[in-house]
């Protein structure tokens, strides 16, 4: 069946992804945005973002998204989603991808983190990387966890009510 033999009503169920915070078995995170169609086989299709780097838009079938193989030696899935609110805080690309995840999330319900809550605590940049008893690193992510859970808390029940076209922190 081609999308133009289909008037809409016919269309075959979707393999859906529910819209979240994924890491990929390979270590990358990313954010699913929706489930979509390919206009020519009607293939259910997962739109994604990359947490890194340029923040690219992917696609990718909903089914290969989904799918529990054997990556690098052992049975596990692709994609794993994470709750934002008990993302482990212990590596720069973890922190970093759990803010643009949580400023996305807040975008969404038309809001700006920096004016509704505060601005995410700067990264470091001074670190002498010898691992020292109350490193900046230690300090970094502790406020990270304290923004984190603040906005968390503000995605979960903004104020003022979200209009009805807003998608509510997922």
């Amino acid at each position: 069946m081609s999308a133009s033999s289909t008037n809409g009503s016919e269309l075959p169920p979707a393999t859906t992804v529910e819209p979240g915070l994924y890491r990929h078995y390979k270590g990358g995170w990313y954010e699913v945005i929706d489930t979509v169609r390919c206009s020519e086989t009607l293939q259910s299709m997962t739109l994604y973002r990359a947490l890194y780097d340029s923040f690219g838009l992917w696609v990718r079938p909903a089914s290969m998204f989904l799918e529990l193989g054997v990556f690098q030696g052992q049975q596990q899935a692709r994609f794993t989603r994470h709750d934002a609110s008990s993302v482990a805080l212990t590596d720069l690309a973890g922190a970093t991808a759990l803010v643009a995840y949580l400023q996305s999330c807040a975008q969404r319900c038309s809001m700006d983190l920096d004016t509704a809550l505060r601005a995410a605590p700067p990264v470091p940049t001074g670190c002498c990387g010898r691992g020292c008893s109350g490193c900046l690193w230690e300090g970094y992510f502790a406020a990270l966890q304290f923004w984190r859970d603040d906005a968390c808390a503000l995605l979960s029940h903004p104020w003022p009510p979200l209009n009805a076209h807003a998608t509510r922190f997922p």
